[in-house]
């Protein structure tokens, strides 16, 4: 380490008797300023870093005291030595009052000097460690904090959208130890609230940017409108659903009143700043090892709205079904056997099912809607895995006479799951014998209607999806936004018709779905560098 040291005398003598005649560097100081009076020591500080300051207090003009309260207010940190003539008790409190590290009387002995200048640069250098070490640790801490957000956005997303095969990550000790660490003050056994946000529809069309942007202030919206003081967090999975988690939920779980007055304020401030219709899906208050099933029933509760915008639903009360669906007993089985197409075994285990209710008289009409929305589940669930629009496949499946038909009594349901479970069949073997996915109907259905008004909300009436979760399911198989890919058709088109073709380009324009020929040319030429006329000149064939 080497160092900077400015002395400062009014006397020529003394001043160059300090500067050449004692051997600084063995100190490690290898630059000596010098300056006559305070106005130059000013500029000495101003154009170097000085370590330590050697200094006259009597000087004409500005004397020593004022030169280092100048200092300390500017932020000076320089060690300065005061050396005077006269033995004043009060230069001397005023001198360590406002900060010197010693104060000498002349005549000093030059080894007694050096040696006050080199307990100066001890100081200096315990307290340049000192700030060291408290830099570090505010950026340690700081980048603490922030990686402490990255793993707790983590662990949640982790829990509600489990990666790998089982598609069920449990809640075991070295997840809720995971949990302790990040979020110390909560454990396994307090209660949390879900959350789903879902954007039913934009007002207005929008590319995967401005989407993105979006829904980050809707995020931060969400913190300030639902959560307040609460403690909790606001998490986008990897599918773009957008979840709220409610921490140590006990007293918000007495009173869900105020967590719905809060979520209708989101809603609204969505509606009037953010340029979105927005649903709210609250889940049931309960320990850590229930969110990933709660999650998975409010993304369930999202697919199948596909009417109500702006509106907000609570786990097991806002479908008729909710209450006496756990009143079944469900064997997991079916659903392995449903999807694996084991048809004749699954009705075998169907039919002593079907026995068992037989022989309970306490089988309620309850209990009948409770295994229709049970096996209505099992279907969704295992073609939406793999991929086939249930409502395009079978199309009386979520018809309410159809559901109030097959709950008239336990008959009827048995000849309604029979035929249910052979048009199931029909419709998983045709996919298997490469029926259209949803996403390819969706780019058959933009390639058919790229001349009109084109939005996703058309798209998820044609396929009778919730366009919500429409749009995250197209982005998920292509990376792309709906919106993105509706406009990239339309350049691809248009380039084409540009290249190919005599048509004006203002009838190229209307051809690809643009009414306004001054916004077609503007957004042409941000895509492709180029205004529509620059391209046919350079591109006709």
């Amino acid at each position: 380490m080497v160092y900077r040291l400015l002395v400062v005398d009014d006397e020529a003598f003394a001043l160059k008797s300090v500067v050449d005649t004692i051997d600084w560097r063995s100190l490690q100081i290898t630059e000596v300023l010098s300056a006559s009076d305070a106005e130059e020591a000013r500029e000495r500080l101003g154009e170097h870093a000085v370590d330590v300051m050697i200094c006259d207090i009597e000087m004409p003009g500005e004397n020593g005291l004022e030169l280092l309260g100048w200092m300390k207010k500017r932020g000076i940190t320089t060690e300065t030595i005061f050396l005077t003539g006269h033995d004043k008790f009060d230069y001397a409190q005023t001198a360590l009052q406002i900060g010197c590290f010693d104060y000498l009387l002349k005549p000093i002995a030059h080894d007694r000097l050096k040696e006050t200048v080199m307990k100066a640069l001890r100081k200096l250098e315990d307290t340049r460690r000192k700030l060291s070490m408290h830099t570090k640790a505010e950026r340690y801490e700081n980048l603490l904090k922030s990686q402490r957000d990255v793993l707790v956005d983590r662990f949640w997303t982790d829990l509600i959208e489990p990666a790998g095969e089982s598609g069920n990550m449990s809640v075991s000790e070295p997840h809720t130890s995971y949990l302790s660490m990040i979020q110390p003050q909560f454990s396994a056994n307090d209660v949390f609230i879900p959350l789903l946000v879902s954007v039913d529809r934009w007002k207005q069309s929008f590319g995967s940017r401005d989407e993105n942007i979006l829904e980050y202030a809707m995020m931060n919206s969400a913190r300030e409108t639902v959560l307040r003081e609460w403690m909790g967090t606001v998490v986008k999975c990897r599918s773009g659903a957008i979840f709220i988690i409610i921490y140590d939920a006990k007293r918000i779980a007495d009173d869900m009143k105020e967590l719905e007055w809060r979520c209708r304020r989101f809603i609204a401030d969505c509606n009037q700043y953010f340029y979105s219709h927005v649903s709210c899906y609250i889940g049931q208050p309960g320990p850590i090892t229930g969110i990933a099933g709660s999650c998975a029933e409010l993304l369930d509760m999202e697919r199948r709205n596909v009417s109500r915008s702006d509106a907000i639903f609570v786990e097991g009360q806002n479908y008729e079904d909710q209450a006496s669906m756990q009143s079944v007993n469900w064997p997991s089985e079916l659903a392995v056997l449903f999807e694996s197409g084991k048809k004749e075994e699954l009705q075998r285990r169907l039919d002593e099912l079907f026995r068992v209710y037989d022989n309970q008289k306490s089988f309620s009409k309850e209990n009948l809607k409770a295994f229709y929305y049970h096996f209505v589940s099992m279907i969704y669930q295992t073609f939406h895995k793999n991929g086939i629009s249930v409502d395009h496949a079978l199309e009386s499946l979520n018809r309410h006479d159809d559901m109030l038909q097959a709950t008239k009594s336990l008959s009827q349901l048995r000849t309604w799951t029979k035929r249910m479970i052979d048009a199931s069949m029909r419709a998983h073997e045709k996919h298997r014998n490469r029926e259209p996915s949803v996403v390819e109907l969706i780019e058959q259905y933009v390639q058919s209607h790229i001349a009109q008004d084109l939005t996703r909300e058309d798209i998820a009436a044609f396929l009778h999806f919730n366009p919500a979760y429409l749009s995250r399911l197209f982005k998920k198989e292509t990376g792309l936004s709906l919106s993105d890919y509706i406009m990239d058709q339309r350049m691809t088109q248009a380039k084409r018709l540009l290249s190919e073709s005599d048509l004006k380009v203002s009838d190229v324009a209307e051809i690809t779905g643009y009414r306004n020929f001054s916004y077609f040319s503007k957004l042409f030429k941000k895509q492709e560098g180029f205004t529509p006329q620059e391209f046919r000149k350079r591109n006709k064939r």
